[in-house]
């Protein structure tokens, strides 16, 4: 086993960033540029998508989708740059997909001021788990067979959305769905994008595309005031915080060490819980470290080089603020495209979590009874006492648990 990169979390922070800054252009390759990019890219096609739907889902308006975007572009390259400067490590920032899509059915009975408050709740809670150090130990309180069913659940929909829209403009969809497959089976670094090219070429090629409306310009940020209720906690803000750790945190971390690098988690929950806090009003749904796009920066292929690997970050923390600050222009040309392309587009970009949350789930026969009841729970799309279906999905596969491990115990 090769010895662990530690890069320079062993120096002071303001030796290391400086250290990191001045040898960033005299160390970048093409290969870590073009990786960096790419992971932008990644993060912008489907992700971004899942988001426009969210904000749908809450009825936003349009200033506001540009602010929620924009901000979560710019906190994830602050993230990762931080991180990055700091460590030497390829560390990125990113926002989490999955607690995106659990916004998607929980805006549709809370507003956005309820999952502003939710999303500071998240903020301050992924702040004190890296200054406690409590990880692991949080990670344990709820089975994790349970927590990736409730995932699985939240999922499912966007899935389904692919087929569902699939007879309104089928050639659109099936061209994104055999690119995407192709992609997968000879083992492109990210077929999403890909799939997204075919499908917005073929979008235009058919006169599909709407009348283009673009706005060149910088984004204007919009604040909204948190309203705290009870409901809002129990099912926005404990299932953010869990979906987080789980889904991010925790396979981020993987990804860092699986490639021979230190993870520094602690440091990773305290920079990206202060930042969550500090642009929460802006409707920012919170930051963290990524991971299914860390997998495509993180490996060799982005730089064969492990001290010099960390560039490939650092000029994805760039490009993220690029286009976080040229909002209004991306939000343009999501704009051109029907919406059978955008729920492809998310449904495809989610489709490995799908399959990998539920496998997750239903892999270990002790916890699969619990497991399918959390995801059945969730994909009814339940609300009792002002609570939503994730959150009645915890309950439930907790109890289940409970009451089948009982069972067994009592056989033996």
């Amino acid at each position: 086993m090769s010895e662990e990169f530690v890069g320079t979390s062993d120096q002071p922070i303001f030796q290391s960033v400086f250290r990191n800054l001045r040898s960033y252009f005299k160390d970048l390759s093409w290969s870590a540029a073009l990786t960096g990019i790419l992971v932008v890219l990644v993060s912008s096609t489907g992700p971004a998508a899942l988001m426009l739907q969210a904000a749908r889902a809450g009825h936003f308006s349009t200033n506001q989708t540009i602010s929620w975007l924009s901000i979560c572009w710019i906190g994830s390259g602050v993230v990762g740059l931080l991180l990055t400067l700091r460590y030497r490590a390829p560390i990125y920032g990113a926002w989490s997909s999955p607690s995106v899509a659990l916004l998607v059915t929980g805006l549709s009975v809370h507003s956005i001021n309820e999952a502003v408050a939710a999303y500071y709740i998240a903020a301050i809670a992924i702040f004190v788990i890296g200054v406690t150090g409590v990880f692991e130990k949080i990670l344990s309180l709820v089975p994790r067979a349970v927590i990736m069913a409730m995932l699985g659940g939240v999922l499912f929909t966007f899935g389904v959305q692919i087929f569902v829209q699939l007879p309104s403009q089928p050639v659109i969809v099936l061209v994104m769905l055999f690119t995407f497959f192709i992609g997968r089976r000879r083992n492109w670094r990210a077929p999403v994008v890909f799939s997204t090219a075919l499908g917005l070429i073929t979008t235009i090629a058919l006169g599909k595309a709407n009348a283009p409306h673009m706005v060149f310009g910088l984004t204007k940020f919009v604040w909204m005031t948190p309203k705290f209720t009870v409901s809002g906690l129990f099912t926005l803000a404990i299932p953010l915080v869990l979906l987080t750790l789980t889904t991010q945190f925790a396979p981020g971390s993987a990804v860092l060490i699986s490639n021979g690098y230190k993870a520094p988690i602690n440091s990773m929950l305290k920079v990206s819980g202060v930042l969550s806090f500090l642009t929460a009003g802006f409707l920012n749904s919170g930051l963290n470290c990524a991971a299914i796009s860390a997998a495509i920066g993180v490996s060799p292929q982005a730089e064969p080089n492990k001290n010099r690997r960390y560039t490939a970050a650092i000029t994805a923390g760039i490009a993220y603020i690029i286009v976080g600050i040229l909002g209004s222009t991306m939000m343009a040309l999501f704009n051109l495209v029907p919406n059978a392309f955008l729920a492809a587009l998310t449904g495809l970009a989610l489709l490995p979590s799908i399959a990998s949350s539920t496998h997750d789930a239903l892999v270990d026969p002790d916890y699969r009874e619990a497991a399918m009841v959390t995801f059945l729970v969730t994909v009814s799309n339940i609300h009792v006492l002002k609570l939503g279906a994730p959150f009645w999905g915890l309950i439930a596969g907790v109890v289940i648990h409970q009451i089948t491990t009982k069972k067994r115990h009592n056989k033996k």
